[in-house]
C-alpha cells in the first residue's frame, strides 16, 4: 500500500479527488490533504508520502516550489501536478523537477484511475529495485561494518562543516551535499538522519534560525534582509519558519528584546 497526499487550495477539489476513485483497490491510501505549500511541506516531511498530487496556483507557496523543497528531502517521492494552467513554462519547470504526470483540470475518474495504475506499476518496480539495493547494502554493512562506521562518521562531519559554510546559499540541498560527498541522495539522507537525529531540511532550518536569531540580536538589519543572509529568499516563508521555531515573529522578537 502506497501513501498519497493531496494538495489544493480548493477544498471541494481535494474532496472530489479523494472520493473519485477506490484508492485501496489501486494499492494506495490517502494519508493527508493540505491547502497550501507551507502546510503541505510540514505534513509531507512527517508522513513521507510516496506520491503527492498538487495544484500549482496556491497562496503563500505554489505547487512547484513546494515540490522542489520536498524533493530535496524526499527524492523518491513522485509528484503529479494538477492545474488549470496550460502554460509551457509550468510544464517545463515540472519536467525539470522530474514530475511524473502533468494533468489539467478538470480531471475525471477514469483519467485518475489510469494515472495511478501507471504509478503503481512504476512504484512496484522501484520498490523491487530498492529491495535489491538494500540487500546489497546489508551485505556490504555486514562485511565492512567497522570500516563503514568510521567512513560514515567522517561523511556526516564533513557534511556539517559544509552546511555551516554554505547555509546562506538558498539553493543548498541534499543534491548539493550528495554531489560534494560523492554519494547518492538517498544514502546521504538516510545516513544524515541516522547519525544526527535530524533530516537534512530540519538541521539546515534549525541552523538558519539560530543565525537569524543572532542577527536580530546583534544587528539593525531588517527582517527581510536577514532572511536573505541566512539563505531564505522569501520573507514570508522566513517569518513563518522563525515563528514556528521560536513562537514569535522576527519583528515581534526584536521589539521584545528592545523593551
Amino acid at each position: 500500500m502506497y501513501n498519497v497526499m493531496l494538495v489544493d487550495d480548493e477544498e471541494e477539489v481535494r474532496l472530489a479527488i479523494e472520493k473519485k476513485i477506490n484508492w485501496e483497490e489501486l494499492g494506495f491510501k490517502v494519508v493527508g490533504t493540505a491547502e497550501n505549500g507551507y502546510e503541505a511541506l510540514d505534513m509531507a516531511l512527517e508522513r513521507r508520502p510516496d506520491v503527492v498530487m498538487t495544484d500549482i496556483n496556491m497562496p503563500f507557496m505554489n505547487g512547484l516550489e513546494f515540490s522542489k523543497q520536498l524533493k530535496a528531502e524526499l527524492p523518491t517521492t513522485k509528484f503529479v501536478i494538477l492545474t488549470g494552467y496550460d502554460e509551457f513554462e509550468y510544464a517545463k519547470e515540472a519536467i525539470e523537477l522530474a514530475v511524473v504526470e502533468y494533468v489539467l483540470k478538470p480531471v475525471n475518474s477514469d483519467e485518475l484511475y489510469q494515472l495511478f495504475s501507471r504509478l503503481k506499476v512504476r512504484l512496484d518496480y522501484e520498490e523491487e529495485q530498492r529491495r535489491n539495493l538494500e540487500n546489497l547494502e546489508k551485505y556490504y554493512q555486514e562485511t565492512f561494518a567497522q570500516f563503514k562506521d568510521i567512513n560514515t562518521h567522517d561523511l556526516v562531519e564533513k557534511a556539517k562543516v559544509y552546511i555551516a559554510e554554505h547555509f546562506n546559499e538558498s539553493d543548498l540541498s541534499v543534491d548539493t551535499l550528495s554531489n560534494y560527498l560523492n554519494v547518492t541522495p538517498n544514502y546521504f539522507s538516510s545516513l544524515f538522519r541516522k547519525k544526527t537525529g535530524y533530516t537534512f531540511v530540519t538541521y539546515l532550518t534549525n541552523l538558519r534560525m539560530e543565525k537569524a536569531k543572532w542577527l536580530l540580536d546583534n544587528t539593525d538589519e531588517k527582517a527581510y534582509i536577514i532572511a536573505g543572509l541566512v539563505g531564505i529568499e522569501e520573507p514570508n516563508y522566513f517569518s513563518y519558519v522563525f515563528k514556528k521555531a521560536y513562537g514569535i515573529s522576527p519583528s515581534k522578537y526584536r521589539l521584545k528584546k528592545e523593551q
